[in-house]
């Protein structure tokens, strides 16, 4: 993880809409993808933005935002299609660290953020 991406984190530890614990969790998350992908603020910026919005929507019980476009959902799931059940395993291990799991709309969003990252940011293994 790079600064940039670190003071993007700090940035939301100390918004008091932020509820408590989601950025350690979101920043175990990105530690996590660190194995499989290079993880910085270039690649991960979006991702890391919309999943401390979503669990702090699902936390706050807000309603839903609209669904992602169909096409460019269809073409990142059919690009990398284990992006959909990666969304589905940090759904859960949220519902275990904070209470809330995602909604599935945000668990869509989030496969598009973990499909993009798989497509252009993957380690080269050796």
């Amino acid at each position: 993880m790079d600064d940039p991406l670190r003071q993007r984190l700090e940035l939301f530890r100390a918004m008091s809409d932020t509820p408590p614990g989601v950025v350690d969790f979101v920043e175990r998350e990105l530690h996590r993808l660190e194995t499989d992908y290079l993880v910085t603020e270039a690649t991960a910026g979006s991702l890391t933005s919309h999943l401390v919005a979503a669990l702090g929507r699902m936390l706050r019980h807000e309603p839903d935002i609209d669904p992602p476009g169909d096409t460019v959902y269809r073409e990142v799931v059919e690009a990398f299609p284990a992006a959909i059940d990666a969304a589905a395993e940090l759904s859960a291990r949220a519902d275990q660290d904070l209470g809330v799991g995602l909604s599935a709309v945000e668990q869509q969003y989030l496969s598009l953020h973990l499909g993009t990252l798989a497509l252009t940011a993957r380690k080269e293994k050796s």
